[in-house]
């Protein structure tokens, strides 16, 4: 097994985002690395997800996205911050593997940990998964956490 310094994990407060978030602890503790958590407030999707017979999106909607996306951000800082004491996060903005990759080679992670997302054979046909995303692109290990 690796020995890892620096983990980054993609959290969104889901269930299985919790597991992922509790292996990337529990891997850091036991070697002593860094854990940063990274919550991607999705813009980009929300953005596209509006058609033009809707209201456009104001400003006030993607502030409400970011603020809730802080709150995210709060709850696994706590939730293990008295198991890995070298803990930080961010709150980002934009497509989420884009954006766990781009933190993942600004903060040079060994290991990126993800929740598995659960979306349909059908449905990850047509949108692709984060998770599918970032495993074929990152540069360095991913554990996707069932």
């Amino acid at each position: 097994m690796s020995n890892y310094q620096r983990i980054l994990v993609g959290y969104d407060g889901s269930e299985n985002a919790d597991r992922a978030l509790s292996r990337a602890a529990s891997l850091a503790k036991a070697q002593s690395a860094s854990l940063r958590i990274i919550v991607v407030a999705d813009t980009i999707s929300l953005a596209t997800s509006y058609s033009v017979m809707e209201p456009p999106i104001t400003g006030d909607v993607i502030e409400g996205v970011v603020k809730e996306s802080e709150g995210i951000l709060s709850h696994g800082l706590k939730a293990v911050s008295s198991i890995v004491p070298q803990v930080t996060g961010s709150v980002e903005r934009g497509y989420p593997a884009d954006c766990i990759l781009e933190e993942a080679a600004a903060q040079e992670s060994d290991l990126i940990v993800l929740g598995r997302r659960g979306i349909s054979g059908i449905e990850r046909f047509l949108i692709g998964g984060v998770s599918s995303s970032i495993v074929s692109h990152s540069k360095c290990d991913v554990l996707i956490v069932k």
